[in-house]
């Protein structure tokens, strides 16, 4: 989820120019612009982008290299790996995000007073909880929040007051700072050409980091993210995924989490599923299950998240409008018809984690930060709270979703608009008024 910058119409997705067609029309108001907000399947920076999280990254190797000097368990990061091109030049790059490290899915259980380990050192690197999940049901307090970053390093904010445990930033990076205790999860970005980390760098980060949980892919069903096909998707994620638990067998890979858990988009899963079969004559290995938590239309050429990848002569499904977009009914009718997916594929036992959901609409549509924060706040009630019997994670008390990480931390513009999802802001680094609501909901909890 980057802001789209702006330049020539011809120059921007054919999403933004069918929006900047619709506001032209006579008669319609700029609210209506939101046609064609949907993320591009690459961030677009400026140039000088590489070079700033270059500078941040030696920064910090600088400063532990100091401290590892004058204390011997502060952890260092590993050596940065080779990252030759794999695949074309398509190929969605890992490092397209700034990333950083969290505590993915499975908050960190090393909080929990019941571990018999002591809990490290801050300097220290904490491996990630999510291997050790199932000890004893289920997590505690803030262990299941977790947020999305976007627009700076995550070394750059004091997210310590938000008391999330975990974080994702939607690429893959080799040098995640050891911040709190929070974790990383890395994603690998895909593209029909295959996928541009290495696979050095991710065996050397795989066995560094053992028990780290690895998204393959990052909405790989919308046209403006990874965009593949189902048959593409299902050789992708078998290559990393042997990869990745031939470095590391203790390391835990979720899927790709599409838009959102509409009828169309488990009909885009359940053709992986069958490419996967039939491809390699076994059901495709997930040890987490993972889906995103948008409200979004799904109509081609319209605002909203398109056609999934891959499914022809289909030109809608949802038809949501954009009031819709934080509906409580509609995310948790979502949230639960992804449950009943899983149960139906004999995966109930599996964790569920929802690793993007949020506001993408901007402030001039109506959603302004109180409207954002009822959402939210709504959210964060339903899916702390929310067991099945028969339908939610046995090892979780039946609760339908271990961990979810709200979008985003830093995003005050998404595709070019103004937002208000954001709990800081990116130029200042200071907690907003949302950001104040997600820590005092954190803060409320035993």
């Amino acid at each position: 989820m980057q802001r789209i910058q702006r330049g020539h119409p011809q120059d921007e997705s054919p999403y933004l120019q069918y929006l900047h067609r619709w506001r032209r029309r006579p008669g319609h108001r700029r609210a209506s612009g939101m046609i064609g907000y949907r993320r591009s399947s690459l961030p677009r920076r400026s140039s000088l982008a590489p070079v700033k999280r270059r500078g941040a990254a030696i920064a910090w190797a600088s400063f532990l290299a100091a401290a590892a000097l004058l204390c011997p368990l502060a952890g260092g990061a590993p050596a940065a790996s080779d990252q030759r091109a794999h695949g074309a030049d398509q190929a969605v790059a890992g490092s397209a995000r700034v990333a950083q490290r969290f505590v993915l899915p499975a908050p960190p259980l090393q909080r929990a007073a019941f571990l018999a380990e002591p809990t490290p050192p801050p300097q220290q690197w904490l491996p990630l909880v999510l291997k050790d999940q199932y000890r004893l049901p289920p997590w505690s307090g803030t262990a299941r929040f977790g947020f999305g970053v976007v627009r700076n390093p995550i070394e750059e904010y004091d997210v310590s007051p938000l008391g999330a445990d975990w974080y994702v930033d939607f690429g893959f990076r080799d040098d995640p700072p050891p911040l709190f205790d929070m974790e990383y999860a890395q994603t690998i970005r895909l593209s029909e050409s295959g996928y541009a980390v290495s696979q050095e760098a991710i065996e050397t980060y795989a066995r560094a980091r053992p028990g780290t949980l690895w998204l393959i892919g990052n909405e790989p069903d919308a046209p403006a993210q990874d965009c593949v096909t189902p048959r593409t998707y299902a050789q992708l994620y078998h290559e990393l995924y042997n990869i990745i638990k031939g470095a590391d067998p203790t390391a835990k890979i979720g899927i790709g989490g599409v838009v959102q858990a509409t009828p169309l988009r488990l009909q885009y899963l359940d053709m992986i599923l069958a490419e996967y079969e039939d491809l390699y004559s076994q059901k495709v290995p997930v040890d987490i299950w993972n889906v995103h938590g948008f409200i979004l239309q799904e109509k081609k050429n319209e605002w909203g998240c398109q056609i999934p990848c891959g499914i022809t002569g289909v030109t809608q499904g949802k038809l949501y409008t954009i009031d819709d977009h934080d509906n409580m009914t509609i995310f948790k009718e979502q949230i639960r018809r992804f449950r009943i997916w899983m149960k139906d594929h004999d995966e109930r036992n599996k964790p569920l984690i929802v690793t993007e959901y949020g506001i993408l609409m901007p402030a001039d549509l109506g959603f302004d930060e109180p409207r954002v924060e009822t959402f939210m706040l709504a959210t964060f009630d339903y899916l702390l709270n929310t067991k099945v019997s028969g339908l939610g994670h046995p090892a979780d008390e039946n609760r339908l979703v271990q961990a979810w990480a709200w979008y985003s931390l830093d995003d005050d513009h998404f595709e070019g608009h103004d937002s208000r999802s954001h709990l800081f802001n990116p130029t200042t680094k200071q907690l907003t008024a949302l950001g104040r609501a997600y820590r005092d909901y954190t803060s409320s909890l035993p």
